[in-house]
């Protein structure tokens, strides 16, 4: 048991992780850093979404049913990030021995209250050049 133990205890020096400019030593205890913080802050999920989700309706719309539904919107979005965040956690705090360190299930990878860190992703432009598929009607 004792061998388990250290051989677990001492598999994360000996794992090569990309360089990313953080010591080496420092990244598991990141990753075991991180999944606490999202366990412990997986059950705030469900009042941030009613917040940011009515917050935003609020700011678009003139009508207060939207702000209302948006509301009643946060309650299942905050159930699913809560569970979201929560299995993000786990899998972070037992797996942080291996060198997958800078890798994360959830974005935000911590818990944030910005409209725009949960749903506004970045829109990847077409790239350059001519595309395979050629859209003529002829």
């Amino acid at each position: 048991m004792i061998k388990v133990m250290t051989i677990l205890m001492l598999t994360p020096f000996f794992c090569h992780a990309e360089e990313t400019g953080k010591p080496f030593i420092s990244k598991p205890f990141m990753k075991f850093g991180r999944g606490m913080v999202n366990i412990i802050s997986s059950p705030l999920e469900l009042p941030n979404q009613m917040y940011i989700l009515s917050d935003h309706a609020k700011e678009n719309s003139n009508y207060g049913i939207e702000t209302a539904s948006a509301a009643i919107e946060g309650v299942f979005m905050g159930m699913v990030y809560a569970f979201w965040r929560l299995g993000a956690g786990t899998y972070d705090l037992f797996t942080f021995p291996i060198p997958e360190y800078e890798s994360c299930l959830i974005t935000p990878i911590y818990f944030t209250i910005s409209y725009k860190e949960y749903y506004e992703k970045e829109e990847k432009g077409e790239p350059e050049g001519k595309p395979d598929i050629e859209t003529s009607t002829f």
